[in-house]
């Protein structure tokens, strides 16, 4: 039986964690850019309340995404 199973194997190698952090600070840096870019120079915009709400909700999913699903999915690609 083939089951898909996200969090088969938790433990990253020294190679997927580089991948993770990287990944992970990239899309964090993203992020604050353009909250920076859209809603500290200008607050009126409707998307900056939204945007401000979002950000630790979008920690949590990157973290996911990138330290337990995309190892797990690397590792049966490259099997």
């Amino acid at each position: 039986m083939h089951g898909f199973v996200v969090l088969g194997e938790s433990r990253l190698s020294a190679a997927e964690w580089r991948f993770a952090l990287t990944s992970f600070a990239a899309k964090v840096a993203v992020f604050w850019l353009l909250e920076l870019a859209f809603c500290e120079w200008d607050p009126e915009r409707r998307v900056c309340d939204l945007v401000e709400k979002g950000f630790v909700p979008c920690l949590i999913t990157y973290a996911v995404m990138d330290f337990l699903v995309i190892p797990s999915l690397r590792r049966r690609w490259h099997r």
